[in-house]
């Protein structure tokens, strides 16, 4: 279980889509995942820094958005049916996972069902298996549309329902066999209206997030419930260039109704309401690429109170207004140099504000702050690019100064820092830097090596902040076969380092190092493309502890695994 890392930020920092639909599933602990599904995604986007000014809330570290492949169409009278399938295993939980997807179009209306299950057991770790940490997923999605030459029109609905065990420390909890059942719900209604040059995108969606946590395996009483329904809407007018200038002109509205159940109590029921209104424009002037853009939001958090938490009815209003300004100059081809100024900011959850109570989900107590302000950040990026027909690379410097930082504090017994969890403010400085670069070698042998920094201060008392990750580097050797879908062999490298700069009593794991092989055949078919992929991750069953997992006080992280993907279109 872990949410997205961007540049030292996750949390709630990072905003995750689903198929450009903002979700609402991560809020209710430090390492709640997304409840979204990737297994028959096309495409991950990852979008780096603050992105505020179109995602609004919480968009401080950058977004990621898991793309649905296109639905088919079919031109003149002949109809399209095709389907695939999906199958993998991983040997590091015995995890089995199947993925079967229909999709068919007749003319311009097109259509896909897809199913996703899977199960993994305790996960294998070099000293042996982490009890209880096996999970149950299934997935269902259905869309249709109609894709015409002005208009298009695209309905999507899925359901997600995953249980997951939560492992414990088996010094404190040894015989622990809690879990939660979490059930997602979506519908996504899309459409695009073109006029020449003018586009306008619109979009209405609703999710329910039901996540019911037990405190054993045999029990079907709810000891903490959590659900919460949302309703979001947005439009894009993408106009037509003038004076050179293009860009988007949109509004954004969000309502969530969030009510409690279950026998114990952590947050109140509450009722969150935004509004935002965005503008993003850019301009190419000889070899200078300019972009600009600015965002006003109102946000509302209202609870009726609980007796529990002793707390009465409150009503809370942020405001924020963010902007971004950057500019591209291509030096001297193929080099550019891309400089940005953004700024980006988060409202407080309720979580954040009124959590008082055990979290059987994160297992520790978690304690709220009432008079939280709203979160700002200003991050100044310098990134310098190279990319020729053989060569990519790129390294980017940031520094991201957060006034109002909201952070968790461990403030539970020393070596055990995840027992309590305090919510506290404070103005936080990240400074980073990451590269990438890859390159040719010999006979379709390419090298590619990677490594990413940051470094991030508490400004207010010059102490590290908590959740940060180490410097981390890879190295990967790969070759492919020329001329389309072939073979291929890759061998990586992976390298953390340790973290040096803990908040209190964070345990900080040593340095680590890991090995990966891999290999890979794809070969067209009357039908399609078959694809066959093995891996063998941490090929030297190395034992380590990421610094980032909530387990490294107690576990190792996975051992030795093979994973085996097949894939083929029917």
């Amino acid at each position: 279980i872990g949410k997205p890392v961007i540049r030292g930020l996750t949390n709630n920092r990072v905003v995750t889509l689903s198929n450009g639909q903002r979700t609402e599933t991560q809020q209710w602990g430090h390492d709640h995942s997304p409840n979204v599904e990737s297994a028959d995604a096309e495409r991950l986007e990852v979008v780096k820094g603050p992105a505020s000014v179109l995602y609004g809330s919480d968009a401080l570290g950058g977004v990621v958005n898991v793309v649905r492949r296109k639905l088919p169409s079919a031109e003149g009278p002949q109809n399209v049916t095709r389907g695939r399938m999906a199958l993998a295993y991983n040997s590091a939980n015995l995890a089995p996972t199947a993925t079967l997807t229909g999709e068919g179009a007749r003319g311009a209306f097109g259509w896909r069902v897809s199913g996703t299950g899977r199960r993994a057991e305790d996960l294998r770790t070099p000293t042996g298996p982490l009890f209880n940490s096996g999970n149950r997923t299934g997935y269902l999605e259905a869309a249709g549309g109609y894709h015409g030459t002005t208009r298009d029109v695209e309905l999507t609905v899925s359901s997600r329902d995953e249980t997951i065990r939560i492992a414990d420390d088996p010094v404190s909890s040894p015989d622990y066999t809690g879990r939660q059942r979490i059930r997602t719900e979506r519908f996504t209604l899309e459409s695009n209206a073109r006029r020449g040059e003018h586009r306008l995108h619109l979009q209405a969606g609703y999710e329910s997030n039901r996540r019911s946590e037990f405190e054993d395996a045999t029990t079907r009483d709810v000891t903490l419930g959590l659900h919460s329904r949302t309703a979001i809407a947005f439009a894009n007018w993408h106009h037509a260039p003038w004076r050179g200038i293009t860009g988007v002109v949109g509004t954004q509205v969000q309502h969530t109704d969030f009510r409690t159940f279950g026998e114990e109590t952590l947050i109140p029921d509450n009722t969150a309401r935004a509004v935002g209104v965005y503008a993003l424009q850019q301009k190419t002037v000889g070899d200078w690429s300019l972009s600009g853009g600015a965002r006003y939001d109102w946000r509302t958090l209202d609870t009726p109170g609980n007796d529990v938490l002793q707390l009465g009815a409150t009503s809370r209003r942020f405001d924020a207004l963010t902007g971004t300004a950057g500019v591209v100059y291509k030096a001297a081809a193929p080099v550019s140099v891309a400089f940005n100024v953004a700024r980006g900011f988060r409202a407080p959850s309720a979580s954040d504000l009124f959590a008082n109570g055990f979290h059987e989900g994160t297992r520790a107590f978690e304690i709220g702050r009432a008079d939280l302000r709203v979160e700002t950040s200003l991050n100044t990026d310098l990134g310098v690019r190279l990319r020729t027909a053989r060569v990519f690379g790129e390294v980017t410097g940031y520094v991201n100064q957060i006034r109002n930082y909201i952070f968790l504090a461990p403030v539970g017994v020393p070596g055990r820092a995840l027992d309590s969890l305090e919510v506290r403010q404070g103005n936080a400085r990240l400074v980073g830097l990451e590269a990438a670069f890859t390159a040719p070698l010999v006979g379709g042998l390419s090298a590619n090596v990677t490594g990413d920094m940051v470094h991030a201060t508490n400004t207010a008392d010059r102490t590290a902040l908590p959740f940060v990750p180490p410097l981390r580097t890879t190295g990967t050797l790969r070759w492919e076969e020329g001329g389309g879908p072939g073979r291929s062999l890759a061998i990586t490298g992976e390298w953390n380092a340790r973290q040096t700069r803990v908040f209190r009593d964070d345990f900080a794991p040593p340095a680590w190092g890991a090995l990966h092989l891999s290999a890979g055949f794809s070969r067209l078919t009357s039908r399609g493309l078959v694809h066959v992929d093995v891996a063998l991750r941490n090929a030297t069953n190395a034992r380590y502890r990421d610094f980032m997992s909530r387990y490294k006080e107690f576990a190792n992280a996975a051992g030795r695994a093979l994973v085996l993907r097949v894939s083929t279109d029917l």
